[in-house]
């Protein structure tokens, strides 16, 4: 069997070929400088940066969000080894995250005046065409955006971030987050028929002012929130528009974990009652989705938790990450008094008969491969990647290989300066 793995950025394609009974292996095979992206007429010494990533069905067209310069951008993967710059699309705002249905790229636009003022839309795009063809008022400051397995639904985490120099950014700072939710009908969304989901209310840190950070939709239409700065998860009915069960996301007590920043990794000090705080988060199955543990406000726990949807606890991975990280070599000691490794982004995509969880370390520069057993995940691979991961995307590829192919994209955030 034969896999790939594409990154962005003076990042990794990685690939290899194995037998069919050996655990999945991969490696660098291409990467990718966003920055032969820009089109002639631009400065070149613009600042531009691959943050999310999505890709078409085919596997051909790689499309990214490019904060900085404040586009779309698409490359050219038909040949994985060798990725091509595709151009592209100027937005007005900011673009924080995209996804790709079809032909169309959906795009979350932050067009915000102030943290007090927060808008955004979402902004449809034609890929072949590298044309904007429609958008829809999202009523705030938007981050992550997901469409369901069957395509006929988008959620959006309206994040309305807080302006962390204002009160040593202390919660609340309103107006607060919302979930919203867009059908797709045709292949569009349908903005007359939004619906905008409150979350207020729910969480015991800084309740009036949720701040979502993360969304995911499984086959049922369910959508899964992780409330970053309030330490909250909530599952939400995609079809009804309803919230159906909602959750902290709790703490963990860790031990012989590094905890000082003096230029040496000494794994002997204790933190207690860390709040995890995801960040990212996708669903397993249709019970139970991962949280990656970054922690933003006073969290971070340095791991991944899997919950099931009503909120037990099925495993806490502690400290396996952080670890793993540090052996390779990757462990930002600079970090060791914050976050440690600060897994981020998140990604779960099914080979053959495995399923496979894709932890991404920001600030150690690696992605741990982990197999879902249903219990205990077991760690198959650490991959180093170029600066600081964060989205990803897996899909299949068009190719002409006898091998089964499945490139999964891994983004990496760094500005490319000329």
């Amino acid at each position: 069997m034969k896999f790939k793995v594409l990154g962005a950025l003076a990042a990794a394609l990685l690939g290899s070929t194995v037998a069919a009974t050996a655990d999945p292996v991969f490696n660098r095979i291409a990467s990718f400088p966003v920055n032969t992206n820009l089109p002639a007429d631009l400065d070149q010494k613009s600042e531009t940066s691959a943050e999310i990533i999505a890709a078409t069905a085919d596997g051909s067209t790689l499309v990214y969000s490019d904060s900085p310069l404040g586009a779309i951008g698409f490359v050219d993967i038909t040949d994985a080894a060798a990725p091509k710059p595709a151009g592209i699309v100027k937005l007005d705002g900011e673009p924080t995250s995209v996804t790709v249905l079809g032909g169309k790229a959906f795009a979350g636009v932050n067009t915000s005046e102030s943290y007090t003022a927060p808008s955004g839309n979402l902004t449809v795009i034609d890929i072949a065409g590298k044309t904007i063809e429609a958008s829809c008022d999202l009523g705030g400051q938007p981050d992550s955006v997901a469409l369901s397995p069957s395509g006929d639904l988008l959620a959006v985490a309206i994040e309305n971030e807080r302006d962390e120099d204002l009160n040593d950014g202390a919660l609340p700072q309103m107006p607060a987050g919302t979930l919203v939710i867009l059908p797709i009908r045709d292949g569009a969304p349908d903005c007359a028929a939004m619906k905008v989901v409150d979350l207020t209310g729910l969480a015991a840190v800084g309740g009036d002012d949720p701040e979502p950070e993360f969304v995911d939709i499984n086959a049922a239409n369910e959508i899964v929130v992780t409330l970053q700065e309030n330490n909250h998860i909530v599952v939400v009915d995609g079809n009804a528009g309803e919230v159906v069960s909602h959750f902290s996301a709790g703490s963990v007590d860790l031990d012989n974990v590094d905890v000082r920043e003096e230029g040496a990794l000494t794994f002997d000090g204790t933190l207690t009652g860390v709040a995890r705080e995801p960040d990212a988060v996708k669903w397993l199955d249709g019970d139970r989705f991962v949280t990656a543990n970054e922690g933003d406000y006073e969290g971070g726990s340095r791991g991944f938790t899997i919950f099931s949807k009503s909120g037990e606890v099925l495993h806490e991975a502690g400290l396996d990450f952080e670890y793993r990280v540090a052996l390779a070599g990757h462990y930002p000691e600079g970090r060791s008094g914050n976050k440690g490794a600060e897994p981020e982004g998140l990604e779960v995509k099914r080979f053959g008969e495995e399923t496979l969880i894709f932890v991404l370390s920001e600030r150690g520069s690696a992605i741990g491969v982990y197999r879902d057993t249903g219990a205990a995940p077991e760690f198959l691979q650490l991959l180093p990647t170029a600066l600081a991961p964060e989205g990803r995307s897996p899909f299949p590829a068009a190719t002409s290989s006898p091998f089964p192919t499945r490139p999964i994209s891994l983004r990496k955030t760094a500005c490319a300066r000329m």
